[in-house]
């Protein structure tokens, strides 16, 4: 396939893994592939299988070159097409967090709190085009001080990341805003579930003096950030 070997050339950037399930154990990554080169471009096709015994759990990742490919793939096959052997139709999905990638979405932290999306828009509409701008707020309308905001390409959000974060002073702030990627839902639960199980691998034996995370620490030593640290 030529046209495809041209297209390989996309950077991992443009590139996209969609996760397939239903699957058939017995098939092979190159079936896997030929399969879906009939409705789309693909890179790559990695199949998931079981640590213990190497054997195929049923699902795989498909890397396509471009939004477009995938998309493609997504349509033809995503609840429409069921392999032999399978006992349901394919299912096709963007894997977890590659939506909120492609969508160049960036979190805005230390924004005034009676700034309005007016002037957060002003701000960041220098940058580029937004698609997408929300201030997060509590029960009673209150700013919480931070923003979701998407653009159209990536360029523009990195433009904007790199001109604002740690840079700009809102009128009515004494501190620059942070703008940083925004994190996936997944992400921020792989993370917490991962200083969890350090923390637990940390602790000493139940029948240790010390049971804190502290013990190695001088006495009387107080961690920043309990509540202490703003009295």
């Amino acid at each position: 396939m030529a046209e495809g070997k041209k297209e390989k050339k996309a950077t991992n950037e443009e590139s996209v893994k969609l996760f397939v399930g239903q699957v058939p154990k017995h098939m092979t990554e190159a079936q896997v592939l030929a399969m879906f080169e009939e409705f789309a471009l693909v890179d790559e096709v990695n199949i998931i299988k079981d640590k213990a015994t190497r054997a195929s759990r049923g699902c795989c990742f498909v890397i396509c070159p471009s939004r477009e490919e995938a998309d493609k793939a997504v349509n033809a096959c995503h609840n429409k097409k069921t392999l032999p052997g399978a006992s349901s139709p394919l299912q096709v999905k963007y894997a977890d967090g590659e939506l909120e990638r492609l969508e160049h979405k960036l979190f805005v932290g230390m924004l005034p709190k009676n700034v309005s999306e007016d002037e957060v828009s002003a701000l960041f509409s220098k940058y580029g085009t937004l698609k997408d701008l929300q201030i997060l707020r509590g029960s009673q309308q209150t700013s919480k001080g931070c923003a979701f905001l998407k653009y159209e390409t990536k360029e523009q959000a990195l433009a904007a990341l790199e001109a604002i974060n740690g840079k700009h002073k809102m009128e009515g702030s004494s501190v620059p805003l942070v703008v940083k990627w925004a994190d996936t839902e997944k992400e921020r639960q792989a993370r917490r579930a991962q200083k969890a199980q350090s923390q637990a691998s940390n602790m000493p034996n139940a029948d240790s003096p010390h049971p804190s995370l502290f013990g190695a620490l001088p006495m009387g030593y107080v961690p920043p950030y309990n509540g202490y640290g703003y009295q």
